[in-house]
Order: structure tokens, then sequence, then C-alpha cells
């Protein structure tokens, strides 16, 4: 059985091209929720990886694209809390 090895350079370069990759898809995901928060839009795994073109496993495999979406969904979570309460406290008033 003859098992052809990959030489040291091309191994390097593959890393190294698989790596660009996945700081490039990170980059578009944080620009999805940026605009997503600029559109007031729901905030969603799948809202973001179609806008930022990566696959819904991208987003909970990576742990940095997993931890920014989890914070986005947090903030729009909160910020929906606290519209919600302020309206409720607004209709009290009136």
């Amino acid at each position: 059985m003859n098992t052809a090895t990959v030489p040291e350079p091309r191994t390097a370069a593959a890393l190294a091209a698989r790596r660009r990759r996945t700081e490039a898809a990170l980059e578009r995901v944080h620009q999805a929720i940026a605009r997503l928060r600029r559109e007031k839009a729901q905030v969603s795994v799948a809202a973001v990886a179609r806008r930022a073109n990566v696959s819904c496993t991208f987003l909970y495999d990576n742990i940095g694209a997993r931890a920014a979406v989890a914070a986005a969904m947090t903030r729009a979570g909160e910020h929906q809390s606290r519209t919600l309460a302020e309206q409720d406290a607004e209709h009290e008033a009136t």
C-alpha cells in the first residue's frame, strides 16, 4: 500500500487558507449582526447565517461566531424587554 505524503509547505499553506476563510466568515457574521441591529430586525441564527452567507452549522461550531450571535440575541432580548416595560408604564400612566 503506497501512501502519499503531503509536503510541509503545502500543509501550512492549506491551514493558512482555511484560517483566512474562517476569519472572513467571522467578519461577515459581525457585519450581518450590525446590519440586523441597525435595521432593528430579529436577530436569530438563521437570519445571521443568511445575511453573512455562512451555514448555521458554522455559527454553532465556531466559538467566536456562536458567542457573537448569542450576545446579539441577548442584547436584542434585553432591549425588547425594556421597550415593553416602558410601554406598559406609559399605558398605565394614561
